[in-house]
């Protein structure tokens, strides 16, 4: 857990947010949540602090996956979870297990015989870009050896 995310969720529990409401803003478990705060002293029932103080939580504030930045949403937009299009790119790219991609297809490579796997309806012959200039213009083909 970054300073930025710990003093987010001071703040946020200071404005009497739920440890559930804190851990889906920034991304992270929720018993990491409130293993912090009841380290910190933030702990205790939020629901009786609104009622006996006549508090309501504002709005919750977003933060980037990425970099943890805070983003301005805006009314009637789709809600953004990234501040920019490299921290989107960077998110995605390192959590390729979280990708949810359709129709998986595994074929061997023309060129090289490796095993790939592509995705979508438009058939693949080449696991690379490489691999495509070697066929076309050197000749180069993969042969299966047989036993």
């Amino acid at each position: 857990m970054t300073e930025q995310q710990k003093s987010v969720i001071k703040t946020l529990r200071q404005q009497n947010f739920s440890y559930n409401a804190i851990a889906n803003t920034l991304g992270l478990t929720v018993s990491t949540v409130k293993s912090y705060c009841q380290r910190s002293g933030l702990a205790g029932n939020r629901k009786e602090a609104c009622r006996s103080n006549h508090l309501k939580p504002s709005v919750l504030p977003s933060f980037c996956r990425c970099c943890g930045k805070q983003i301005t949403q805006k009314e009637k937009v789709k809600r953004r979870i990234f501040c920019t299009d490299e921290c989107r790119i960077t998110w995605w790219n390192s959590h390729l297990e979280q990708v949810k991609r359709r129709n998986p297809h595994t074929v061997n490579c023309l060129c090289c015989g490796k095993e790939f796997t592509y995705y979508g309806p438009n058939p693949q012959k080449f696991c690379s870009h490489p691999c495509y200039i070697k066929h076309r213009y050197e000749g180069v083909t993969y042969v299966a050896e047989t036993v």
